[in-house]
């Protein structure tokens, strides 16, 4: 994502627009087939992703002769008590929405990014590559994340200086809270929108037709994790955003939005209180509420800075061009102890981006981490190597979410040491059937996906995964597909591909392929 500060919030938000316009929309369609058809990369080992979906030159269905489907989905943790579910899209119907949104992508973009607005979206699925103007960058929206935290330090910070309050604003179960009619209402208006309901005339009307009968001809909630799914909440967002600027005109204030997540400047609580006023009408018209326990007004500096990142900066390891294996012990039981008092937070995650190199000039990165050089003592070197590989599957314990992180980090590990101490690959296949039982035992089917995928990525000795894995679980589509190695759902097109065989991922290692390393979280 491009520097913000060296433009205002306004310039970046209608630069992206006059951009967005300038990409070719066949190479729009083919980011959404490809990139944006399973969740952020997180969710599922790289081995699910896109081999063939092209666009056809015509769609698979006639939206008055719509055959019903369901969403596969899968729980991804978001800490040990709570987690999200993402969803996976019969491809069929998501070419068609896709189809759709193609054919009518001006007036999307036209109708989401606006010049007279006061609230700006940094959270458009589709981010442009600024190394190349016209080009686009295979980084999911939710993957700059941390580039819109930095943004919301840093730009926010930038404008705070005219501003007294910041308010902090957040939207209840966001995307299951999406009404499928509302598509069409935010692109039409209700009125032209309910005369449209059968015709099938507007994209809204396609669009609520379809993400529908995608989902058991449901018009309550829109999966989480597609990228179509991201478009169609800034399609709605967008119109919100619009109506509050519109109401508020007479208010000095500016606010960003990076999806469901306000933070709006302003000069008195007062201003805030009517803000928020508005901002939960018209989002209540959308059927939309605001989350009361994460909505907060701040009287400024207060939440412009997020408190873990403070405590952690005094030991941070950024700067490190090395980092000792005590360094890394040391620093990992810190952040775990900022982790425990602020937890849901992204301190692990920008943890395990310290451990690698920065990448100024696009060299890949490596990791830092350095084992005992005493070549006269190799038996301390091997004890360090195994002492970090449990400690990160000890933190994967702590924070689940953080697997595959945890996994790449070993994967480098393993790579770089296993022919030199040669009982590292029965260490490894030991760890991995032991953290297998242990998924089982939870009926956690997201880290049994991607242990048993992690196992037959390092190429490690073939086993029956079915010795370690409880029966029932073990009919998970997406757990049968690692296991099978090859597609288990949606298998039934030639003309569709949805799953790379695994020996085919290498040569390289998973920190590069998923791209969750970035040196500026």
């Amino acid at each position: 994502m491009e520097l913000i500060n060296k433009m205002s919030i306004k310039e970046y938000f209608l630069r992206t627009a006059k951009r967005l316009k300038n990409i070719d929309k066949k190479q729009i369609a083919e980011w959404f087939l490809n990139e944006g058809y399973y969740p952020e990369y997180y969710v599922l080992p790289p081995c699910f992703q896109v081999v063939k979906l092209e666009l056809n030159k015509k769609p698979y269905y006639n939206l008055k002769k719509l055959e019903r489907e369901k969403i596969i989905t899968i729980s991804h943790p978001k800490s040990l008590l709570t987690s999200r579910i993402y969803g996976i899209i019969h491809p069929m119907h998501y070419h068609d929405i896709v189809y759709h949104i193609i054919r009518n992508w001006n007036t999307i973009v036209n109708h989401i990014f606006r010049k007279n607005l006061k609230i700006f979206s940094y959270s458009f699925p589709i981010q442009i590559d600024k190394k190349s103007e016209g080009g686009i960058s295979n980084l999911r929206t939710g993957r700059m994340i941390y580039e819109w935290i930095k943004m919301a330090e840093k730009d926010l910070i930038a404008e705070s200086y005219k501003y007294n309050f910041l308010i902090h604003a957040d939207i209840t179960n966001f995307y299951n809270s999406i009404y499928t009619h509302s598509i069409s209402w935010a692109l039409h208006g209700r009125d032209r929108a309910f005369k449209d309901k059968n015709k099938y005339k507007y994209i809204g009307t396609k669009i609520d037709k379809l993400a529908q009968y995608a989902n058991d001809a449901r018009t309550s909630g829109i999966p989480v994790g597609p990228a179509i799914s991201d478009l169609i909440a800034e399609i709605i967002l967008a119109r919100v955003d619009r109506a509050v600027s519109k109401k508020l005109n007479n208010i000095d204030f500016i606010g960003t939005r990076f999806k469901d997540d306000y933070r709006i400047l302003c000069n008195s609580e007062e201003d805030a209180k009517k803000i928020l006023k508005v901002l939960s009408e018209e989002l209540f018209e959308y059927n939309l509420i605001i989350s009361e326990q994460k909505t907060k007004i701040h009287k400024l500096p207060d939440g412009l800075y997020r408190q873990h990142i403070r405590e952690y900066h005094f030991y941070s390891l950024k700067d490190k061009e090395k980092i000792t294996f005590k360094d890394f012990e040391l620093t990992l039981l810190k952040v775990l102890d900022i982790h425990k008092t602020y937890p849901g937070t992204s301190i692990l995650e920008k943890f395990f981006s310290e451990l690698y190199d920065n990448d100024n000039k696009g060299k890949e990165k490596n990791l830092k981490i350095q084992f005992s050089s005493n070549n006269k003592n190799k038996d301390e070197r091997y004890k360090q190597i195994l002492k970090a590989i449990s400690l990160l599957m000890l933190v994967k314990r702590e924070s689940p979410k953080t697997l595959c992180y945890v996994l790449a980090i070993c994967e480098e590990i393993y790579i770089k040491y296993h022919e030199s101490f040669r009982d590292l690959k029965q260490y490894m296949e030991n760890l991995l059937k032991s953290e297998i039982k242990k998924a089982s035992d939870k009926k956690s089917v997201f880290e049994l996906v991607w242990l048993v995928f992690f196992y037959q990525y390092l190429n490690l000795d073939a086993i029956d995964f079915s010795e370690f894995i409880d029966k029932e679980l073990i009919k998970n589509e997406f757990l049968k597909s690692v296991i099978s190695n090859e597609q288990i759902f949606f298998n039934k097109y030639k003309d569709i591909q949805l799953f790379q065989s695994i020996k085919y991922l290498k040569p390289r290692t998973l920190s590069k392929r998923l791209a969750i390393f970035r040196s500026d979280k």
